[in-house]
C-alpha cells in the first residue's frame, strides 16, 4: 500500500488539544545514532473527544525516517488510542531533522523528528568551598569531577587569572565517553584572608562556566582563659612566697581554630622587662653596688622555679585543656647566712606557647623579604612573683641558759618570737628534744606579730645538757608532678639550750615499819628521813639479820651439786613461764632445789621437744652440706680442669681449627652522635637559652656519616619506630650541608 507524503497534501497545522487528540511524545529524538544501524521509537495517539475521529499518518519527507504502520487511515473511537512506529536509518554521520504529520480532516498535527549523532555531555559542579582553614603555609586540595554522560569524548579547559595562590591541575584534557575526570584545585593558606574567586572552565558543547572558589583563612590562635572560660589571661601574679614554698595557679589553654594543633611551652630568656631575683623595692645606688650578685642571678636557670604542667600536648579543634603554673622560688645567697628584710627577690618572666611544626616559614615577601609565618600572633604569658626569706627573731637571743635544778625539778624560761615579715604569716613547729619541753609546741605568727613561748627544762638524769632546739617552718610545698600542694617543713633554724641537773643532798631511806617502833618517831609513829641526821649509828629500824641466824640451814642442803645456779628472788618476776628443764636452781638461803612450775596446757611434751630438735638438726645438716659442696667446687677449679668436660680423650685440642663467624651488616652497630640530646625532664620547661646553646653545638659538630635510606641495625630500626613528642619535635634541627 502506497502511503502519502506530508508535503503533497497542504494542511492547516493545529495543536492536539484543539483536535481533541493526545499525542505522546510530542517529539521523537534519536540520540547517539551511528551509520548502518536502525533505530525505532513509537508514538501514541489517544482520542479524548466524545465522538469517533478518523486520522491519517503522513510519512516524513526525508528517506532516513520511515513510518511503520499497517494502514494510513484509521478511525479511533472515543476514549481509545493507537500506536505507530517510526524508524530511523542514518546514512551519514550528521544530524538530520524532519517532521511527521497526523491529519484529522483538513487539519494536521506536526511531530518533529530529529536524528542526532553521538556527542559529549560534560557536567561540572560550579562551586569549590574549602571552608575555614588555618594560615599555616600548608597547601590544601579539593577535587572537582567533570562527568561525561555522552557517548563521545569531550574536551575541557580551565583558567585562573587571580592574585591568590590557587593552582588548577590539569588545566585541560579530554573526558572519555561515560566516564569522569578529576581536576585538583590547590590553595596555599599563607595568610588570613577571605577568598571568593572564580576560574573560567570551558566545556565542549556548552558555554563557558565560572568555577566559584571560596576560602576563609584564619589564624591558628591559642588563647589562655581563666577557669570560667570567659576572660583572657595575659599575666599571672603569684604574689609573695617564702623561699622553699610553692604557689599554684590554673588556666585553660584554648585552641580557637578549626584544626588540631601540637603545642609546646617555652620560657623566653633575656626578654624586655625580665626580672630575675632582683629587689625592685631597693634604691638604685644599692643595686649598683651589688652588680656581682645581679650578674650571678642573670645566669640562673629559670626552669628550676617556674613550672608549667603540662608543657606540651595536642589540642583538637576548639578544645580546652587545664594548665597548672607553679612558682617555687629558690634563694640565691650572697655568701651570708643571716638574711634581712632587704633580701627580697622579685621575678618577672615570660612564657610563650608555640605550635609545633616548621620553625621558619617558606613564603617570603618580594619587597621586605620577611617571613610571613613570623608575623602571626603568638601567645605570650607574663608570670610575676616574689621570694621572701623567713625572718623570725627571738628577744632572748639564740642561746638560752636554764637555771640549775635538781633531779625531779624543772626550770622555765619565757621568750618572744617575732615574725619580721610584713607580707606573709609563718607557721612553726618545735621539734621534740630530750629534757626540754616547749609550750606552745606549734602555731602560727601573723605578719609583724609576736608569739610568747615558754621553754621548760625537765632533766631525766644528772649532768650538763647542751642541745640544739630545731624549729621547723611549715608551708605549702609542691609535689613531684607540680600539680598539688601539701603542708611540709621547708626551712628550719635552731636555738641552743643549756641546762644542768645537780645531785640532791638529801639521802633517801626506806620507811620500814615491821611493828617495832623506832627510837625517834613523829606523832603518827612513823620514822622520817629528817630524823636520821640526829643518829650517827645504824638506823633504829627493826630488821632481822639473816646472816647471823641458823634457821635457814637444812640438812638436805649440805650436799653440794655441780652446775647448780643460785636463784635470785626477782629473776622471774615478769613471767610465769617454766624455766629451762636443763638448768637447776637452788634458793639463795635455804639451798634447796627451787620448784619449777610447768603449765601442761602450754608447755612442750617430751615427744614434741624431740621432734623439734630433730627438725632443727635436719635443716642444720642441709645448710652445712650446701656450704661444703660450694667450698669443694671452688677448691676443685684449676686451669687444668677448664677444658676437662669429658673424661674420654678423643685427640681434639680446644679451639683448634675453629673460625669466627662472619658478621652481617645487621649485626654491626654504628654509633652516630645525636644531634640533640633531649635531657629535659618531663615536667621541665624548655627555655630559649638552652635551645640556642644546643643548636649551636649541633650545627658545629662534624657529620661523620651520612644518613641511610633504610635502617639496617637494631638500634636504627628501634629509633625509626619512635614517636617524638611535641617537645622533642621542637628541638629537631634541619640544616643544609
Amino acid at each position: 500500500m502506497n502511503k502519502s507524503r506530508g508535503f503533497l497534501i497542504p494542511r492547516e497545522v493545529e495543536t492536539p488539544k484543539e483536535l481533541q487528540l493526545r499525542v505522546t511524545p510530542m517529539e521523537l529524538k534519536f540520540k547517539d545514532t551511528m551509520v548502518g544501524k536502525v533505530y525505532r521509537q513509537s508514538i501514541t495517539v489517544h482520542n479524548v473527544g466524545r465522538s469517533n475521529q478518523k486520522i491519517r499518518f503522513l510519512e516524513p519527507v526525508k528517506p532516513q525516517f520511515k513510518l511503520v504502520f499497517p494502514s494510513v487511515d484509521k478511525e479511533i473511537a472515543s476514549g481509545l488510542q493507537m500506536t505507530a512506529v517510526v524508524e530511523y536509518h542514518p546514512n551519514k554521520n550528521e544530524n538530520i531533522s524532519d517532521q511527521l504529520l497526523i491529519a484529522v480532516g483538513n487539519k494536521a498535527i506536526e511531530i518533529p523528528l530529529i536524528g542526532l549523532i553521538p556527542v559529549c555531555q560534560l557536567e561540572i559542579k560550579p562551586d569549590v568551598d574549602f571552608g575555614t582553614l588555618v594560615a599555616n603555609s600548608k597547601v590544601y586540595s579539593k577535587e572537582v569531577k567533570i562527568i561525561n554522560r555522552g557517548k563521545a569524548a569531550g574536551k575541557f579547559a580551565a583558567l585562573y587569572q587571580g592574585q591568590f595562590p590557587i593552582v588548577i591541575f590539569p588545566t585541560n584534557g579530554i573526558v572519555e565517553p561515560m566516564s569522569s575526570k578529576i581536576i585538583k584545585v590547590d590553595f596555599c593558606a599563607d595568610q588570613p584572608s577571605l577568598v571568593n574567586e572564580v576560574a573560567k572552565v570551558s566545556l565542549q558543547g556548552h558555554p563557558d562556566i565560572f568555577l566559584n572558589i571560596r576560602v576563609r583563612v584564619v589564624e591558628q590562635i591559642l588563647e589562655l582563659l581563666n577557669l570560667s572560660g570567659n576572660q583572657k589571661v595575659e599575666c599571672i601574679h603569684f604574689g609573695s612566697a617564702f623561699f622553699g614554698t610553692s604557689k599554684i595557679e590554673h588556666a585553660l589553654l584554648y585552641n580557637n581554630s578549626p584544626e588540631p594543633i601540637n603545642w609546646v611551652a617555652i620560657i623566653q630568656n633575656d626578654s624586655v622587662g625580665e626580672e630575675l631575683g632582683t629587689n625592685t623595692q631597693q634604691r638604685t645606688d644599692v643595686a649598683i653596688n651589688n652588680l656581682a650578685f645581679i650578674r650571678q642571678i642573670k645566669n640562673m636557670d629559670i626552669t628550676t622555679f617556674i613550672s608549667c604542667v603540662p608543657n606540651e600536648g595536642r589540642l583538637l579543634p576548639y578544645q580546652k585543656t587545664k594548665i597548672t603554673f607553679c612558682f617555687s622560688p629558690k634563694i640565691i645567697t650572697e655568701g651570708k647566712k643571716d638574711y634581712d628584710p632587704s633580701h627580697r627577690q622579685d621575678y618577672a618572666v615570660f612564657l610563650r606557647f608555640e605550635s609545633v611544626g616548621s620553625k621558619d616559614g617558606f613564603l617570603r615577601d618580594n619587597d621586605s623579604k620577611t617571613i610571613k609565618n613570623e608575623q602571626l600572633q603568638k601567645l605570650e604569658l607574663a608570670l610575676t612573683g616574689s621570694g621572701l626569706p623567713v625572718l623570725v627573731q627571738f628577744n632572748s637571743g639564740n642561746f638560752l641558759t636554764f637555771p640549775t635544778c635538781s633531779f625531779g625539778e624543772c626550770s622555765k624560761i619565757s621568750f618572744n618570737m617575732e615574725n619580721r615579715s610584713k607580707s606573709l604569716p609563718v607557721m612553726y613547729r618545735f621539734r621534740k628534744t630530750a629534757h626540754f619541753r616547749i609550750r606552745p609546741e606549734r602555731g602560727s605568727v601573723d605578719e609583724g606579730c609576736m608569739q610568747k613561748v615558754t621553754s621548760s627544762f625537765i632533766p631525766h638524769q644528772i649532768g650538763v645538757f647542751k642541745v640544739k632546739q630545731f624549729i621547723d617552718f611549715i608551708g605549702p610545698v609542691a609535689d613531684k608532678n607540680y600539680q598539688s600542694l601539701s603542708l611540709r617543713p621547708f626551712y628550719n633554724i635552731h636555738l641552743v639550750f643549756k641546762g644542768a641537773c645537780k645531785i640532791s643532798n638529801k639521802k633517801v631511806v626506806f620507811q620500814i615499819n615491821p611493828g617495832i617502833s623506832p627510837i625517834a618517831t613523829n606523832p603518827t609513829g612513823q620514822f622520817l628521813v629528817k630524823d636520821l641526821t640526829t643518829y650517827k649509828e645504824s638506823a633504829p629500824v627493826a630488821m632481822l639479820q639473816s646472816a647471823l641466824t641458823t634457821i635457814h640451814n637444812h640438812q638436805s642442803s649440805k650436799e653440794a651439786a655441780e652446775g647448780v645456779l643460785v636463784a635470785f628472788p626477782n629473776d622471774r618476776t615478769a613471767s610465769i613461764r617454766p624455766g629451762d628443764p636443763e638448768k637447776h636452781f637452788r634458793t639463795i638461803f635455804t639451798k634447796i632445789p627451787r620448784h619449777n612450775y610447768v603449765d601442761t596446757e602450754f608447755a612442750y611434751t617430751d615427744s614434741e621437744i624431740l621432734h623439734k630438735k630433730a627438725h632443727d638438726d635436719y635443716y642444720r645438716k642441709y645448710i652445712d652440706s650446701l656450704r661444703n659442696a660450694r667450698l669443694k667446687k671452688q677448691a676443685g677449679k684449676s686451669k687444668e680442669d677448664v677444658y676437662a668436660y669429658d673424661s674420654v680423650d678423643i685427640g681434639i685440642y680446644p679451639t683448634s681449627g675453629m673460625k669466627s663467624p662472619k658478621l652481617l651488616q645487621s649485626n654491626l652497630e654504628v654509633m652516630v652522635p645525636r644531634l640533640i640530646q633531649c635531657n629535659v625532664k618531663p615536667y621541665q620547661l624548655l627555655c630559649t637559652r638552652n635551645i640556642e646553646s644546643k643548636e649551636a653545638m649541633a650545627l658545629g659538630r662534624k657529620v661523620l656519616k651520612a644518613l641511610k635510606s633504610f635502617p639496617s641495625t637494631f638500634s636504627e630500626k628501634r629509633d625509626c619506630k619512635l614517636i617524638l613528642t611535641p617537645k622533642q619535635i621542637h628541638q629537631v634541627i634541619i640544616e643544609r650541608n
